[in-house]
């Protein structure tokens, strides 16, 4: 009740102003508090289930029984799975900050800051190549004290700054410890098995994975165009058809990954296959463990970008909002597009290039790909989250 009473005030204007305030005075008490030295804290107050770079520390640290000399504890109070004993609810998770030494999160920031006994550990959900916090065009958070933790975690030199920035913290504050998340690339599982796919079947799998357009719950936030399909380049139902007609006749399937936050509408063809997180969550598939085994990747102005480079396959960008985008979010990166090495696709003929050149194993942006690589990644490994724990104290 009280996570849905919150979520409600926030959704009133003249109420955030009061949310703000609140943390400001659970910040003050959280000065005083004792930490238990013990006590590691994952919360996410704004979805219903433990995600991203959080959930990815997580399961580390059960993996790697650190619960054996930790007592780690999940806040997540959107979500009706309680079945966890160390699943807690909004003010248990508050009462869990104010008296654990460490914390971590990557999504719905509790706002209040840290005591300097504690490690509160902000691993965001992506690199910023479109503008986040303080660098949004809207400038929501303009005069919001964002610089609520000890540590935020960047992928590289050069993205740093760019963090620094969008959080108003001191540069010293963020370090390059790679994201968590992007551990799951190296995986040794196999997921197009589990999730029912035949890769003997298709000559390629190419996965589509847009950002967001327009959220689901709140149709005042819109990036770039909303379309009929409220995807880019495929704008129309006719559109689609044309594309599972093509697919078919070159024995492709296009996997299209829908954003979480995402409105979209549902739709059957034969090789245009619709994924959910909840179709891997099911499955106990993480995302970066699939994202690694398709054939190549087709993505606009997502942070998916830095992260699948590692993978080093073929990327095709989707830009024809280009302008939209950058005029209604805006990107944190200079001429950002030389930052998107890869096929620009700009109308429907070039999204079937694009495909053609995946299936002919063209590709003219291997040595692009590694240079841009490292600009956005100062790691090529599977020790990310091994590397924030050391770095912060907390050892088996």
């Amino acid at each position: 009740m009280i996570s849905h009473f919150v979520n409600f005030l926030k959704r009133k204007k003249i109420s955030r102003t009061l949310i703000i305030y609140m943390c400001k005075f659970l910040s003050l008490i959280n000065q005083i508090f004792p930490k238990n030295s013990k006590n590691i804290l994952l919360y996410v107050s704004s979805r219903d289930f433990l995600n991203d770079n959080t959930e990815a520390i997580y399961n580390y640290l059960l993996r790697e029984n650190y619960d054996k000399k930790y007592r780690i504890i999940c806040c997540v109070p959107k979500s009706n799975d309680k079945k966890e004993n160390n699943y807690v609810g909004y003010l248990a998770g508050i009462w869990y900050y104010l008296t654990s030494k460490y914390v971590f999160f990557s999504y719905g920031d509790f706002r209040i800051k840290p005591s300097k006994k504690q490690v509160v550990v902000n691993q965001w959900h992506g690199t910023p190549i479109k503008n986040i916090c303080k660098l949004l065009n809207d400038g929501k958070y303009k005069n919001e004290d964002l610089d609520t933790f000890s540590l935020l975690v960047s992928s590289s030199e050069n993205i740093s700054p760019l963090y620094a920035k969008a959080f108003g913290c001191r540069h010293e504050k963020v370090k390059e410890l790679g994201y968590a998340r992007n551990d799951y690339l190296y995986s040794s599982k196999y997921t197009l098995d589990l999730l029912g796919i035949d890769k003997n079947k298709y000559s390629k799998i190419i996965l589509w994975m847009p950002t967001f357009r327009m959220d689901k719950d709140d149709n005042t936030i819109i990036n770039g165009k909303v379309t009929e399909t409220f995807l880019p380049i495929m704008t129309t139902d006719e559109s689609l058809q044309r594309l599972n007609d093509f697919l078919v006749a070159n024995n492709i399937l296009l996997i299209l990954k829908i954003h979480p936050i995402a409105k979209f509408n549902k739709f059957d063809y034969s090789n245009l296959l619709l994924l959910y997180n909840e179709d891997l969550y099911i499955k106990g598939i993480k995302l970066y463990e699939f994202v690694k085994d398709v054939d190549s990747l087709i993505t606009d102005y997502s942070s998916i970008i830095s992260d699948y480079l590692l993978v080093d396959k073929p990327i095709g960008f989707t830009l024809d909002d280009f302008d939209d985008y950058a005029e209604n979010r805006g990107f944190a990166i200079d001429n950002v597009k030389e930052y998107f090495p890869g096929k620009h696709i700009y109308c429907e003929n070039d999204f079937y290039e694009y495909i053609l050149d995946i299936k002919k194993e063209k590709d003219l942006y291997k040595e692009k790909r590694k240079e841009v690589c490292k600009f956005f990644n100062k790691y090529n490994d599977s020790n990310n989250c091994f590397r924030l724990l050391n770095y912060v104290g907390i050892a088996k």
